[in-house]
């Protein structure tokens, strides 16, 4: 009997093992499956990690461009030619009560065009901008005169070592403020500095604030001190108090520093990541509790599963479809990770893209801004050519003349004395010298009609020269050009081609009025331009005044504001390019005069130009 029952014993024990051996197996095999989640877990850690850290180092690039753009506006500002000329006429001596007002009230009205430009969906970028002497002394301040101003400390704007612009967080009564400074150089020295106050809710909304979460989360701005500049201060009082600089001087740069911060009586373990702004001395920090990131599990509560998991093997298929469910989420969210990484590199490459091809289009359009002035100089060459022509025919004949009456005398044999021939060369020479004279002064206006080189001369004598080229084409049209010189002598301090620039093309513009309304108007419409000059006084000083008034047209009341503006002309396109007006203010302004006009249309126009007399 021993026998049977020890093969019955075997018998009954097998399917025991084999139930052991399943369970084992299922245990194993569960036990595999929760090491393996354990893995994925910490790879969903980890992607999660990476997917947000690649989100911050797309806002801190983001906020590098958008702070590259304001540098790149604030150097655009301190380097215009409004406060380039400001400086410029202030080296020549010329003070505020005597023409610098007006190059500070250019100056406001570039600032305030800027303050209305400058926008992000409609949002203003800067709130004010202050121009600033060496001293700190605002000199033009786009604030209203009730708001507060607070004297800033220039050393403290400006970095040791750079040549700016720069990026300062600063305090205005308590008022944490974002400012951009760019430094204003004059002959290589720093005389001034352009400063601007960024708009702190356009700024935080756009690029800084973090999306809405029911969390304590939050993010803000770092300066070089490690002072924490945070819209969010007053709905997260907990976690702004406590990053203090201390603390934020201690956060890594490199990886995320979890810290655990007493949040509303409660402790609650916060994610804080700190990257630095490309280029800048500011850094971008943001803070959230972890669980929202990572979960709230963590990675040993796992294993400790996995017993419990043996126990209750009849939950295992349950559990392998879930945990595979959980692999297959997970694989998807690193897809996902992976994806988001090359649309983050293929935007960056675009926006690179888009910064080289923005820098070529500014270089072409100074290259046929350049090309076009230099064609507004050939133009005003070429109008000149008739006056020029006429004014070489007189002493032509004169030479011409005489020469054949030598040559008479001596081919027909007739006695002429010594004294005569000799006064009729010398007649010759003079003629001879006379046209050299004119070929002379018009190579020299070829050349030297930008040149910055000035001198005091008399402004009759620049008038005098600058129609007499002109007043053979005006008969040669049937149009009277008359001066109206002052007696007195009328010293100013300019380039004399440079003002004879002036003349020809306002000259010119009148030329072509008179022209225009004399195909219409009858036989008793007599067309004249009348070019005057006279010494007055405006606000208490002496001045030169040159005035060149015309019975043409006049200009149209929709164009009238527009005249000055570069390219912009009521002339057909092949017979002006819409600088010389242009042009002609730059060149005057250049001196430190003013440019003003006087329209009525269908009656006529005068342009008055005011010189300071020297």
């Amino acid at each position: 009997m021993r026998g049977p029952e020890n093969r019955l014993t075997i018998l009954t024990k097998k399917p025991a093992l084999a139930i052991m051996i399943a369970s084992l197996m299922l245990v194993s095999f569960i036990g595999f499956l929760v090491i393996s989640n354990l893995r994925s877990q910490i790879a969903l850690r980890e992607a999660a990690l990476h997917r947000l850290r690649l989100d911050l180092e797309k806002r801190s690039a983001s906020l590098g461009y958008f702070f590259s753009e304001r540098k790149y506006d604030l150097n655009a500002l301190a380097l215009s030619r409004e406060v380039n000329t400001y400086f410029t006429n202030k080296a020549l001596g010329m003070s505020e009560s005597y023409g610098l007002k007006v190059n500070l009230f250019i100056i406001k009205r570039v600032f305030d065009k800027a303050l209305k430009q400058k926008q992000i969906q409609e949002d203003k970028i800067y709130q004010r901008f202050v121009f600033l002497d060496s001293s700190g002394r605002p000199l033009v301040d786009t604030a209203p005169v009730s708001s507060s101003y607070k004297a800033i400390s220039v050393k403290a704007i400006q970095k040791s070592g750079e040549r700016g612009p720069y990026v300062y967080l600063g305090d205005e009564i308590n008022n944490p403020q974002i400012l951009v400074a760019a430094p204003c150089y004059y002959k290589g020295k720093i005389v001034g500095n352009v400063i601007a106050w960024l708009d702190r809710e356009t700024l935080f909304t756009h690029f800084v604030k973090l999306a809405e979460t029911s969390g304590p989360s939050g993010s803000g701005l770092v300066d070089d001190l490690n002072q924490l500049l945070s819209p969010f201060k007053k709905s997260d009082p907990h976690v702004a108090s406590y990053l203090t600089s201390e603390r934020i001087a201690g956060l890594t740069i490199t990886d995320f520093s979890f810290e655990s911060v007493l949040s509303e009586g409660k402790k609650c373990e916060m994610l804080i990541a700190r990257l630095p702004i490309q280029n800048l001395g500011l850094s971008f920090v943001a803070w959230m509790p972890s669980e929202q990131i990572v979960g709230t599990l963590a990675p040993w509560h796992l294993i400790a599963g996995m017993g419990t998991l043996a126990v209750f093997v009849l939950a295992g298929l349950g559990l392998i479809i879930w945990f595979t469910t959980q692999n297959l989420i997970l694989r998807a969210r690193f897809d996902e990770s992976e994806r988001q990484h090359e649309l983050l590199a293929a935007k960056n490459l675009q926006l690179k893209e888009e910064i080289q091809k923005r820098q070529e289009a500014e270089e072409e359009l100074k290259a046929q801004r350049t090309l076009r002035m230099r064609s507004d100089r050939l133009r005003s060459l070429g109008e000149m050519a008739a006056g020029i022509a006429h004014e070489l025919n007189q002493p032509l004949v004169g030479v011409r003349g005489f020469a054949e009456l030598i040559l008479h005398s001596i081919d027909n044999g007739l006695d002429i004395s010594k004294d005569v021939i000799r006064s009729n060369i010398a007649t010759i020479v003079e003629q001879a010298d006379r046209m050299v004279h004119i070929i002379n002064h018009v190579r020299l206006f070829a050349r030297d009609a930008d040149s910055v080189e000035t001198s005091i001369v008399d402004l009759n004598d620049v008038v005098r020269s600058g129609t007499s080229m002109l007043m053979a084409q005006f008969n040669s049209y049937g149009l009277l050009l008359e001066n109206d010189l002052s007696t007195h002598e009328l010293p100013v301090k300019v380039n004399p081609y440079s003002v004879e620039e002036v003349i020809f093309n306002l000259l010119s513009n009148a030329r072509h009025t008179l022209r225009k309304k004399k195909e219409t108007a009858g036989d008793e419409y007599r067309p004249c331009v009348r070019v005057i000059t006279r010494k007055t006084t405006v606000t208490g000083r002496d001045v030169v005044t040159l005035k060149i008034a015309d019975n043409g047209t006049g200009i149209p009341g929709h164009a009238a504001e527009k005249i000055f503006d570069p390219f912009f002309t009521t002339k057909d396109p092949d017979k002006g390019t819409g600088l010389g007006l242009s042009i002609c203010k730059s060149i005057v302004e250049s001196f430190g005069g003013q440019i003003h006009f006087d329209t009525v249309e269908n009656e006529g126009t005068s342009f008055e130009i005011v010189f300071p007399k020297h």
